[in-house]
């Protein structure tokens, strides 16, 4: 019967049709699955192989489908809601398999399983897998993992990628192993009372998909067929997408049945690139099953899990969050920074927010400007030739007026760390000019004001007074007559954080932080700011709560690649400051 079924299931995959052995197309695919399963009588209720058909999707593939291999003694229902709610969320057909041996009701359960037929029985569900879908993913827990990995590691076409649960690569007890020799054998026959039969007690509904019996044959197929396949030689073979999921709280909370430090080691030692595999403890699941309702306690965040990692690795679909989206000095990668070009950009993309800085001119005009000097890399002076780095540095803002600082050319040479940014003639406009020219564009747009202050521009005259610097920037954004809604000052410099605090206390204030930890940095302020900044790779998903359980709002700065974009908004930032606005357009929602 063996040969017979996996034969008519390649005259399927290959599209031969056999009319006189009814094998035809995917159309019978079911019925020769069913045939073979009803043939054997000594298979529990509900515990037989099947194939879940997608809605509309009856003997027609879908575009993906799921194969389940489940565990040692268990059954498909060891998968179970998560297999029927993945079949209903992507629309895929799913083949629930029931491996050699398993799923009986016999005296002699697994006393004829060999590492051989063990192996066999999961090809043939990936075969099935491949006639009802064009592309697999391969859903499994435990042994189901082990069986999975070796799949995998001979023949990954068509196989988008993994979700292994709980992984069988190694006994929590290695000293079981001695089972598979004549000595190890005999002393557990001798410790189990004379029977090479092993009984298990279970509950009610767990043991009617569970096995209730075991015969020390198949414990010795199935550690014969783990210790020669699980190895760093089958996993380095891997280089498809993998997601690992398994249950760990702590040293005495944990996977009772697998080790986990060999689930580790096993992922560590994966072929797939670091970007495209995923490891999640489940400290929650209590049990060694994390994705079973009749045993996990947290099989709902598995199918969450499971879902992000295939939308997100497998699918490679982007997801979207609600995000305060800031243009940092406009769209600097795009367009010369703080420049009318790259705010309109900026504005053109779709920003929540304009992110800019302001100094202070020797006419008391706020400029646009990250410096209080100018920079050489990208400016040129109004003839149009280019400054000395000497000359930059001396040429102080605040001891010219706006009229000289205007002159000077900041874009059509560009910038030699932001290659894509477009070259074109532009010049530092003022805050004022900024503002009418944004609000003629989108009237809804918000801006975040950076006061560039410190102590030593102060007091090397680049700058003037803390409280006279916060006065002139504070009073053009009243003249400009905007919601205050609309306007978020931030500032480095904690005197000028609390100077505005004490005197404008209706203006919203953002701490920027390049250094240190949160508590330490809060240390530096007398009051609470509505919004905290800090270099992005200061901040872990641990700190981004603690943050926000003070309600405070976290907005890092500055954010330029997708992973580590995708990476903070899943630590749940409220906020991301980019050069690449168009990056992170299509994250947001």
């Amino acid at each position: 019967m063996q040969k017979t079924f996996l034969t008519a299931l390649l005259l399927i995959a290959f599209n031969f049709e056999v009319i006189g052995q009814e094998v035809k197309t995917i159309t019978t695919i079911e019925s020769i699955v069913n045939t073979k399963e009803i043939s054997n009588k000594n298979i529990k209720p509900n515990n037989q192989a099947k194939i879940i058909w997608a809605e509309n999707y009856k003997q027609k593939q879908t575009d993906i489908a799921f194969v389940y291999l489940h565990g040692f003694g268990a059954s498909s229902r060891e998968g179970e809601p998560i297999m029927s709610q993945l079949s209903e969320k992507y629309n895929a057909n799913i083949y629930m398999s029931r491996l050699k041996e398993h799923g009986m009701s016999r005296e002699d359960n697994f006393k004829n399983l060999t590492p051989e037929n063990y192996i066999e029985t999961a090809k043939e569900a990936l075969l099935i897998g491949k006639i009802i879908g064009k592309k697999i993913i391969l859903v499994s827990t435990s042994t189901g993992g082990s069986l999975s990995l070796k799949l995998a590691s001979e023949d990954s076409n068509d196989i988008l990628g993994l979700i292994l649960y709980s992984p069988f690569i190694d006994l929590i007890n290695p000293a079981f192993k001695i089972i598979v020799t004549p000595e190890g054998k005999a002393g557990f026959v001798k410790m189990n009372e004379g029977s090479e039969i092993m009984k298990q007690e279970r509950p009610e509904e767990e043991a009617k998909y569970w096995s209730t019996i075991y015969h020390i044959d198949g414990y010795k197929a199935l550690i014969n067929m783990v210790t020669k396949n699980m190895n760093p030689t089958t996993f380095s073979k891997i280089k498809i997408p993998a997601f690992v999921g398994y249950y760990y709280k702590n040293e005495k909370e944990q996977d009772q049945v697998v080790s986990v430090p060999a689930i580790l080691k096993m992922f560590d030692g994966l072929g797939t690139p670091t970007d495209k595999k995923v490891r999640v403890a489940f400290p929650e699941a209590g049990n060694h099953v994390i994705a079973c309702d009749l045993r996990s306690k947290d099989w709902k965040n598995v199918y969450n899990q499971t879902v992000a990692f295939i939308d997100e690795v497998i699918l490679e679909k982007t997801k979207q969050y609600s995000f305060d989206l800031q243009g940092h000095r406009g769209a600097r990668g795009l367009s010369p920074e703080n420049t009318i070009q790259a705010f309109e950009k900026a504005l053109d993309l779709g920003v929540n927010t304009l992110e800019l800085d302001v100094v202070i001119s020797k006419d008391n005009k706020v400029v646009v400007s990250h410096e209080p000097w100018l920079n050489e890399e990208v400016t040129l002076d109004a003839k149009g030739r280019k400054i000395t780095k000497k000359d930059a540095l001396a040429f102080n803002i605040y001891k010219n007026k706006y009229k000289k600082i205007k002159s000077y050319d900041v874009g059509s040479i560009g910038n030699p760390k932001f290659l894509e940014q477009k070259k074109e003639k532009a010049y530092k406009p003022l805050l004022s000019e900024l503002i009418t020219f944004a609000e003629a564009k989108n009237d809804q747009i918000r801006y975040n004001v950076e006061i560039k202050s410190t102590p030593k521009d102060e007091k090397n005259g680049f700058q003037p007074s803390v409280a006279e610097f916060s006065d002139l920037v504070i009073e053009q954004l009243k003249n400009a007559k905007l919601s205050l809604e609309k306007i978020t000052v931030q500032s480095f410099d904690p005197r000028v954080l609390g100077y505005i605090h004490k005197t404008y206390p209706a203006f919203t204030l953002a701490f920027l932080t390049y250094k240190n930890d949160f508590e330490t940095n809060m240390k530096m302020l007398s009051f609470k700011p509505k919004i905290y900044s800090p270099y992005f790779i200061l901040l872990n998903k641990e700190e981004v709560k603690r943050i926000q359980s003070k309600k405070m709002k976290v907005i890092p700065w500055t954010v330029n690649k997708k992973n580590d974009i995708v990476n903070l908004l899943k630590m749940g930032v409220d906020g991301i400051i980019t050069d690449y606005p168009n990056i992170a357009i299509p994250l947001r929602k």
